[in-house]
């Protein structure tokens, strides 16, 4: 038996499979021709209704409101913030020295206020975006 032969024997079931759903015969006799009668019955359906054409607009205006509005979402940020500060007043002074040790020269002195300034400015700078684009919806970036 070879495809052409397998080809001609599905045509078959699918001719028997509308012929016993036109005439209304019982299921049960062939496993194979109730298999395509369930196709047959299934293109036979009318269509699901049409989605209303502005679905598209309405689904992602309710994913923008649903985006990172949340009490999970805030203390999921503090909690990394916590975490980055801890692992880095934690694992800094040893790497420090660590680093001293491996490097026979002096490091040079961190200017940790302008380090803290610029980490201010960042917060605020993320803190006023976040803040208009949850009034300004459609001034998203993306």
């Amino acid at each position: 038996m070879n495809a052409n032969d397998n080809v001609d024997h599905d045509i078959c079931l699918q001719a028997e499979a509308e012929r016993a759903e036109r005439e209304g015969l019982p299921s049960g006799r062939d496993p194979r021709v109730d298999r395509y009668r369930l196709v047959v019955r299934a293109l036979r359906r009318p269509l699901e209704p049409q989605l209303p054409h502005d679905f598209d607009a309405r689904v992602a205006e309710l994913a923008l409101r649903r985006d990172g509005d949340g009490f999970e979402d805030i203390m999921v940020s503090l909690l990394l913030l916590a975490m980055g500060v801890g692992a880095l007043l934690f694992v800094g002074p040893s790497l420090a020295a660590m680093a001293r040790s491996i490097v026979a020269i002096q490091l040079p002195q961190f200017p940790w206020q302008q380090i803290a300034m610029a980490a201010v400015a960042i917060v605020v700078v993320w803190a006023i975006e976040r803040g208009w684009t949850r009034s300004h919806p459609s001034a998203r970036p993306f």
